[in-house]
């Protein structure tokens, strides 16, 4: 197949070099990138991935695989000096007595350090997904680490505003929290207020990460999809590489939607910045799993309507053959002919029965189960409470 080369927005690429220790375990490591001009004589495009310029997410990243276990130790370390920090506040100036737990407190360390730690784990998913798929790029070898760079970077620049996005929410959402989870007189909500908003500026910006940066990787797979010149609906590899990706990046927004529903209700309920930002996060995480793979449903509906075609044609062929050696008599041609229409049935038979949608069975089925489950649960559990207190 002839290389073709896109004439989209690129215009610029990045060549990398392969280095086999990286921030997400596959992809390249964050020095090996070179912003090059496209020499392309015709002044058409390489297709290769947007360059980004990695951030000091995607620096910590680089250091925690160098560190014992890729540093994956690091952030229930997180979450636990944290904990620490927020417990020594309130048991120092007497809010609690010394050992006691604060609930809300104890469920709220846990955003940061799991959307750090998620992110890690969806890079290593997406390079994954990436390698599994390429073969249905029909592109060079040499164009990949690209691709791998672009799906892993979390780019410089973003840190800053959702830092200033986390700070403005934490606020937003301490100062709409329920007295009874913050405290009724002024101190006490000082106290409460040195002690969760530390967590809570950790947690919310890395939200804000997590979304944009989870978004533009979505973006990636939706584009790659698109632009790919080698599909073939009879190879499942490929076609499949990229839904159990965006099905963990949606799991990755629903858990923590449903964490905060099981474990902080207290501290969300009335609270209309968080209500907010919790119905943000579930919306994204269901549409995750279903949109960025919609425009390669398309394709291979096309394909296989395309392979439909031509046997089709191919079975008109054989049996206006057929009827002209029957009308000509001979009668002894009429078998290979036969045997002809009968393989090119069989054919479109499994043509017919090829899937058009980009999702196994086993990873839609577990998907919709995540996503329904709690909801069943939850309602199952109000009807009875409300039988059993009726």
């Amino acid at each position: 197949m002839d290389r073709r080369h896109a004439t989209t927005s690129l215009g610029r690429g990045v060549l990398m070099r392969p280095c086999a220790s990286t921030s997400a375990g596959i992809a390249p490591t964050l020095a090996t990138v070179a912003t090059v001009e496209d020499t392309n004589q015709l002044g058409r495009a390489q297709l290769t991935a947007p360059s980004y310029r990695p951030g000091a997410i995607s620096r910590f990243y680089d250091w925690c695989d160098r560190l014992p276990w890729h540093g994956w130790w690091l952030y229930p370390a997180l979450a636990v000096a944290l904990f620490a920090w927020a417990h020594a506040i309130l048991w120092s100036t007497g809010r609690l007595p010394v050992g006691t737990i604060e609930p809300t407190l104890a469920v709220s360390v846990v955003y940061g350090p799991y959307s750090l730690g998620a992110l890690a784990y969806l890079n290593h998913s997406a390079a994954r997904a990436l390698a599994a798929f390429w073969p249905a790029t029909g592109w060079p070898d040499e164009e990949r680490p690209s691709w791998a760079l672009a799906f892993t970077t979390i780019r410089a620049g973003l840190g800053l505003p959702c830092l200033v996005l986390g700070i403005v929410i934490a606020v937003g959402s301490f100062l709409s929290a329920p007295d009874t989870v913050v405290g009724f007189d002024d101190r006490s909500r000082l106290t409460y207020f040195v002690a969760f908003v530390p967590p809570a500026v950790f947690g919310y910006s890395m939200v804000f990460v997590a979304l944009a940066h989870t978004t533009r990787q979505l973006r990636l797979v939706s584009r790659i999809h698109r632009e790919a010149e080698a599909i073939d609906l009879f190879d499942r590899v490929p076609v499949y590489a990229f839904s159990l990706f965006t099905a963990q990046i949606g799991l990755v927004y629903l858990i923590s939607g449903y964490y905060t529903l099981a474990f902080n209700g207290s501290y969300q309920a009335g609270n209309l910045i968080g209500l907010g930002v919790l119905g943000l996060i579930i919306a994204f995480g269901t549409a995750c799993f279903i949109v960025p793979l919609w425009g390669i449903h398309g394709r291979l509906v096309a394909e296989k309507d395309a392979l439909l075609a031509g046997v089709e044609a191919r079975q008109r062929r054989l049996g206006e053959e057929l009827y002209r050696r029957i009308d000509a008599g001979e009668y002894d041609g009429t078998k290979v002919v036969s045997e002809g229409i009968a393989g090119a049935g069989a054919i479109h038979e499994r043509i017919a029965r090829l899937p058009t949608w980009p999702w196994p069975p086993q990873v839609f089925r577990g998907f919709v189960s995540a996503l329904l489950l709690p909801v069943i649960v939850y309602l199952l559990s109000r009807f009875i409470g409300g039988q059993i207190g009726a």
